[in-house]
């Protein structure tokens, strides 16, 4: 498994489990215990490239995984072909608010967009340049021309038409006058940055936008989902399979006022319908929380009704896995899954610092039995983050006694303050 990733790979890993984060990149390589899960992302993508969207809230407690597993889904989603793009609410960047919330979210999607070979985000202008690029190409092949020779006229009716499956959208007009503009600019060799202004949605105003590029409309926090289903189809003319959106930490929402809480509520009410109500909408949303953002029944979305009746779990779910409602609830580790990611760790711990470790899969099981004698469950992150630290001390000074290191050794409790 570990072998096949480099030492600088290794070192992010274990430089983001020791700080209680998620790697950015790598996750699959300490993936364990979510094989069921991970089918039935895979399930969503085969819908959505069949026509039907998907979405679905990954809930689980602190520490539990919900974040590892978007980093899973990210990843794996790109491989399948989907751009992805994802976003952690914050109290200034909300589905929707007074002052712009939902705007700042909007923009931090943009500018998280990835796709394969291009994952560490800001890939949004290399999207619509790539397709333009490659369109231009075909039209010159389709004429018998070279590339150069394509006017603008022809490039404007070919773009109309290679978006023509998007023309039923809100905003779809100035979607395409404003890619036209961007080809035209890049075209002449000049600059485009007006033109992904407006489609980074950093347009402050309609009086701006007419200003900037000439359409009268912009990204505002009561639309901004209309242009995300611009994009969604728009990846899907670029030859690209949907696209994937993923919010965490939307457990921001509990400690918002009631009023600005339920306009978010109402947002996520919205988005959900038209996903899983609109047939060919090439979108998959995935929402991540914990149980008391779900079912708080004063401030979760248990208590906005329209949610509740739509998502909560029926009876016959409760006690069985069957992952194919809206909520997907990520059990704890068993004891044996635990282990395995304990080895996984060892491993890539030992590529990170090129040394070979003393660290038995006996002694792994014993630090197990030691940390989790506790009275509380151990959530992933605290352990990951702890072992990091044993296997630190050790390698830093290898006459350290391993017995005494682990004797009564308890971890912190999981209380979220860096991610879930």
């Amino acid at each position: 498994m570990a072998a096949k990733i480099g030492k600088k790979t290794a070192a992010m890993i274990v430089k983001a489990l020791a700080s209680g984060v998620v790697p950015s990149r790598g996750a699959e390589q300490i993936a364990v215990g979510r094989r069921d899960e991970v089918s039935a992302f895979e399930s969503d993508f085969q819908g959505v490239s069949d026509g039907d969207g998907a979405f679905r809230f990954i809930i689980g407690e602190y520490g539990s995984g919900k974040t590892f597993m978007t980093r899973l889904v990210r990843a794996r989603a790109a491989d399948l072909g989907f751009v992805v793009m994802n976003a952690d609410l914050t109290p200034s960047n909300r589905l929707r608010g007074s002052n712009g919330e939902g705007i700042r979210t909007y923009r931090q999607l943009i500018a998280s967009t990835s796709f394969k070979g291009m994952m560490e985000g800001g890939a949004a202008e290399a999207l619509v340049q790539s397709w333009l690029v490659k369109l231009k190409s075909d039209v010159a092949e389709e004429l018998g021309c070279k590339p150069s020779d394509v006017t603008v006229r022809e490039m404007e009716t070919q773009i109309r038409d290679g978006t023509s499956a998007m023309s039923h959208l809100p905003f779809y007009s100035d979607f395409l006058k404003v890619v036209v503009k961007y080809y035209v600019r890049m075209n002449g060799g000049h600059d485009v940055s007006e033109a992904m202004r407006w489609l980074n949605g950093e347009c402050n105003s309609i009086t701006d936008s007419k200003e900037t590029v000439g359409v009268a409309s912009c990204v505002k926090d009561d639309n901004w989902y209309d242009f995300l289903k611009l994009w969604a189809q728009f990846a899907v003319s670029a030859g690209y399979q949907g696209l994937v959106v993923l919010i965490d930490q939307a457990d921001v929402l509990l400690k918002t006022a009631p009023a600005a809480r339920n306009s978010n509520y109402e947002t996520l009410l919205a988005m959900y319908n038209d996903v899983v109500q609109s047939h060919g909408r090439p979108i998959a949303v995935y929402v991540c929380g914990t149980v008391e953002f779900l079912e708080d029944e004063a401030k979760g979305l248990y208590c906005y009704g329209a949610l509740k009746t739509r998502i909560e779990d029926v009876r016959f779910e409760k006690s069985r896995d069957t992952y194919s409602g809206p909520v997907i609830r990520l059990k704890r580790l068993t004891a044996e899954e635990q282990e395995a990611l304990l080895l996984k760790i060892l491993e890539i711990h030992q590529i990170a610092e090129e040394y070979e470790s003393p660290i038995t899969q006996d002694m792994v099981e014993d630090y197990l039995r030691s940390v989790a004698s506790g009275p509380r469950p151990v959530s992933p992150r605290m352990l990951s983050r702890d072992f990091i630290g044993l296997l630190d001390v050790l390698h830093a000074f290898p006459d350290t006694d391993f017995r005494s290191l682990i004797a009564e050794r308890k971890l912190d409790d999981d209380v979220g303050q860096t991610f879930s």
